[in-house]
């Protein structure tokens, strides 16, 4: 998988960019549960979010609740998951297809990442 959806910097905990969403995850995060309620709360996901990947990448397309369109960006201080992992896998690729395609209701997504190797 391609990296030219990533934004690196040197310290994802200082980032900022004013009039944006900003969903931080934070470094330790280990199983799909806990990511998902991180971005779930952060975006005010809609009550009949699925809590599978799914339905991760379709409320992430839609943002329907947000009647302006908005930039949201994903702040991870380290990529969830082990380096051998799955979900980081299905993760980084749902993410990847996001910031890549513009989305019809205007919102835009983008992923910053630590410039070290995390895995």
């Amino acid at each position: 998988m391609g990296q030219e959806h990533l934004k690196h910097i040197a310290d994802p905990a200082t980032f900022h960019e004013p009039g944006a969403i900003i969903v931080r995850v934070p470094s330790g995060v280990r199983s799909k549960e806990k990511l998902l309620g991180i971005i779930a709360q952060q975006l005010n996901f809609p009550r009949y979010f699925g809590w599978n990947w799914d339905a991760f990448e379709e409320c992430l397309r839609d943002l329907s609740w947000y009647t302006e369109p908005r930039k949201i960006i994903l702040v991870h201080h380290a990529w969830p998951f082990g380096s051998a992992s799955h979900n980081r896998e299905v993760y980084r690729s749902i993410l990847a297809d996001l910031a890549s395609q513009p989305h019809a209701s205007g919102h835009t997504i983008e992923v910053v990442v630590p410039e070290t190797k995390s895995g």
